[in-house]
């Protein structure tokens, strides 16, 4: 796995995602407390309304009382949340100190980065793509999204489908498959590094390279647009491989933690 200050910027990249997300949604905010950001969407999908460490824990001790202030904050909330970070920065014991706290582990993703992008190890299919540029593109990374995580479109429409967001320098892109729309990526620009996040392909697409053409299209635009090679993510198990394929290396396991 990657080294500290690998790690770091792992974080930093997570932090400052979803502090982007945070602030473009309506009534979100960012609020940073003593090793702890919360970035919160007030969105009704939990993926949206984060607790992210900033710091590595001085003791399992320390911890507890960081998940303590975020179950604080967000029980006022009344919303769906969730508690992360990796796990060099967690600790060791990390699982069973927050499950007494009534948090459970429901999602594990792996920190990744790449100063460039390999060549393709394969060719890339031959599928139409579009720039993710209007409300249909959106749209579309949105259902792609909400399909792949098994929730409901509207909420990842309400999370990422606003015009607010895409004010941001993001770029994106959409693959069709006879006029359907089947895998999405976007990358934005965040302190020097291309940070991607949000791919997904449609189930009975998966294994045939659009998840990788779609990613090469959006950091192909965003590289001409800033000079930046150097781009980060945080993959799921589906992920992992393309992005291995793709030249990423592992940095770090990052855990997500929800109440009970």
């Amino acid at each position: 796995m990657g080294n500290q200050v690998e790690v770091r910027e792992s974080h930093e990249q997570f932090s400052a995602a979803w502090s982007l997300y945070a602030r473009c949604s309506d009534d979100g905010e960012i609020v940073d407390m003593n090793g702890l950001r919360v970035a919160n969407a007030r969105q009704p999908w939990f993926l949206m309304n984060a607790a992210l460490l900033t710091e590595p824990v001085s003791s399992q001790a320390n911890l507890a009382a960081r998940a303590h202030a975020a179950i604080a904050y967000f029980r006022s909330e009344h919303r769906p949340w969730f508690l992360a970070g990796s796990q060099q920065w967690l600790g060791q014991g990390a699982p069973e100190t927050l499950a007494r706290l009534g948090l459970t582990k429901v999602l594990t993703v792996v920190g990744m980065v790449t100063a460039q992008l390999a060549s393709p190890a394969r060719p890339l299919p031959e599928a139409e793509t579009r720039r993710i540029d209007d409300e249909q593109g959106r749209c579309a990374l949105a259902d792609l999204n909400a399909a792949a995580y098994d929730v409901s479109a509207e909420w990842v429409r309400g999370a990422v489908a606003g015009e607010s967001l895409w004010q941001s320098p993001l770029y994106g892109y959409v693959a069709y498959a006879d006029g359907h729309p089947v895998s999405t990526a976007f990358a934005v620009p965040i302190n020097g590094v291309l940070y991607v996040g949000f791919v997904a392909t449609a189930l009975a697409h998966r294994r045939r390279g659009l998840a990788e053409l779609v990613m090469r299209r959006s950091l192909e635009d965003a590289t001409r647009a800033t000079g930046i090679t150097r781009t980060a993510l945080h993959a799921t198990s589906d992920g992992y491989p393309v992005y291995i394929r793709m030249g990423y290396k592992p940095v770090d396991e990052f855990s997500l933690y929800i109440p009970s």
